[in-house]
């Protein structure tokens, strides 16, 4: 496969990966109360680490896919970093920071 078709299709030294982000909340969550951890996992994980966010749930469970802003992949420091805050926040029972995997072709 020519060079251009692989950057194209994002394969092979063009793939990119990201991981999955799987969130579940105590159940006294409110929505006022997830619509204020969205904002602070914007404003101080994802926005700072130069990612993109995509996803979205409820009050008691929330779900989506990391990726990063530009071209390229993110690393297991990105994975470090997310992981060490949802491990700081009380309202969180329990989360999943998936592996990397391969963003355009699952």
């Amino acid at each position: 496969m020519k060079k251009r078709l692989r950057k194209k299709l994002h394969l092979g030294e063009f793939q990119e990966l990201g991981f999955t982000l799987n969130i579940k909340f105590n159940a006294e969550n409110t929505n006022e109360a997830l619509d204020a951890f969205v904002d602070n996992l914007l404003d101080e994980v994802i926005d700072p680490a130069a990612l993109d966010f995509g996803g979205g749930g409820d009050r008691f469970d929330f779900a989506g896919f990391v990726v990063l802003a530009a071209r390229g992949s993110v690393t297991e420091e990105h994975r470090a970093i997310t992981t060490a805050w949802l491990e700081k926040r009380e309202d969180v029972t329990s989360f999943e920071v998936g592996e990397l995997v391969d963003a355009w072709h699952p």
